[in-house]
């Protein structure tokens, strides 16, 4: 556990170093659908917008098809010559239990909970101008972009932040724009909402402010980015889904890429459940001297501050770690570690979890991939869950990706993913706590347009 005083010498050491390169409340009761209320700061990230390093030289994406479309119009030329693309996705699925969970809720899960039903998962659109803040850098000039994403559909429901779209799952709200988290079962969401300024600072400052996605973990919210439909427990339970405030980019060369800024907290943005600020940093390390090196991405991401209601004492601790390894064209692997520290998160108890998951991938051909996903959660009191108790849960997920029309302008932006998944909890936690396995089948679809 980190001190608030030994936090506040760690911040001050890292505004000093971060100039110097400059210059050179408690889980809820059960709701509807099994689940317990999961706090809102407990709750991806999606980036449809530029990869993390805009100022870096990367080719130029092929238009989705509602650029292709728009190109045809007046309007879509000066669109593109004013850096604007509009883009977004749509994304159903199906997941079945092959025990006939009570009440035909999957529980243990946050997202994939209904019981042999189709579900609208998301319907998203956005609006985006990236900056490069390396040719701001070079040519000593100021950028300004931003990006506005909008989301409809369940999963929305799931990762409210406060004052957006509030349901009374989201942490000490107790009347929300929605009645609950599943009712209307579609929900809207203003997932991202943020203005980036590229700052002409040394080789290049990115600044960014306003709701963002959160930096920490290795899945996304965006369907699309993910190999799998399910998600891991470790996205679902251990890490925040989005965050709102100030957050500075710098490449300081080839190899190191750093992100440091303060936030409202865990899925807080135009309300906030403390009042304080939370802080929160990253470090890509992308080494370039070998070509062996090369196949190496690492990412290390730490959230540090207070995130329970009305609580501005107790600072939380995560720290997300992840691996990536590219062996060739066909096969990828990655890892993510992530551990949590949440004082007196249980009354006069602390709490602490622990989660690492592994991840393979193969590239059959242009038609075909297959994934495997192996997890292990330890939520060492139950807080996570909201079990009060010990919960170590596992998961292995075996799917494949197809792509039906790989060659298509349009339909090659088509994906189609089934999956077969087997969890399993020291502590029956499935079926509505009576079993220790849980085995599901999942599909789901998406479009990005």
């Amino acid at each position: 556990m980190v001190s608030r005083k030994g936090l506040a010498s760690v911040a001050a050491c890292a505004a000093l170093a971060c100039g110097a390169l400059v210059r050179a409340d408690a889980v809820g009761a059960a709701t509807d659908d099994g689940l317990a209320l999961r706090p809102v700061y407990l709750q991806d990230s999606t980036q449809p917008a530029p990869a993390a390093n805009a100022g870096a030289t990367q080719p130029a994406p092929t238009p989705k098809p509602l650029m292709l479309g728009l190109e045809q119009t007046p309007i879509g030329k000066p669109l593109e010559d004013a850096g604007f693309s509009l883009g977004g996705y749509i994304d159903g699925g199906y997941t079945a239990s092959f025990s006939a969970p009570p009440g035909n809720v999957i529980t243990g899960r946050v997202f994939d909970t209904k019981h042999e039903r189709i579900v609208l998962d998301q319907l998203d659109f956005f609006v985006d101008r990236a900056v490069d803040y390396g040719k701001a850098a070079q040519n000593h000039t100021i950028d300004i972009g931003g990006h506005i994403e909008l989301n409809y559909g369940w999963d929305a429901g799931l990762y409210h932040s406060s004052g957006i779209f509030d349901n009374p799952a989201t942490l000490g709200v107790t009347n929300g724009y929605y009645t609950s988290r599943t009712h209307p079962e579609n929900q809207f969401d203003v997932l991202q909402a943020y203005i980036d300024v590229a700052l002409p600072v040394g080789s290049g400052l990115r600044v960014r402010l306003g709701k963002f996605v959160t930096p920490l973990g290795y899945e996304v919210i965006n369907p699309s980015l993910n190999a799998f439909y399910s998600h891991s427990f470790e996205f679902g339970f251990a890490i925040p889904f989005t965050q709102t405030g100030v957050i500075g980019e710098y490449k300081i060369n080839d190899d190191w890429l750093i992100d440091a800024g303060i936030t409202r907290g865990w899925n807080q943005s135009l309300k906030d459940n403390n009042g304080d600020p939370d802080l929160v940093a990253s470090v890509t390390y992308t080494p370039q001297q070998s070509d062996f090196l090369k196949k190496w991405k690492f990412i290390g991401n730490i959230s540090e501050g207070p995130q329970a209601t009305g609580d501005n004492g107790d600072w939380w601790t995560v720290l997300d770690l992840q691996a990536m390894y590219t062996l060739n064209d066909a096969w990828n692997f990655a890892v993510d570690v992530d551990y949590g520290d949440a004082p007196h998160a249980l009354g006069t108890t602390s709490a602490q979890w622990f989660a690492i998951a592994g991840y393979a991938h193969y590239t059959v051909n242009k038609y075909a991939s297959v994934n495997a996903r192996a997890e292990w959660y330890d939520d060492n009191n139950g807080f996570t869950f909201g079990t009060g108790t010990v919960t170590n849960v596992y998961e292995v997920t075996l799917g494949t990706t197809v792509t039906p029309f790989p060659d298509d302008k349009i339909f090659s932006n088509l994906a189609i993913r089934p999956e077969i998944r087997l969890d399993y909890a020291e502590k029956a936690l499935f079926d509505g706590g009576t079993d220790h396995y849980q085995w599901t089948f999942g599909i789901d679809a998406y479009f990005v347009f």
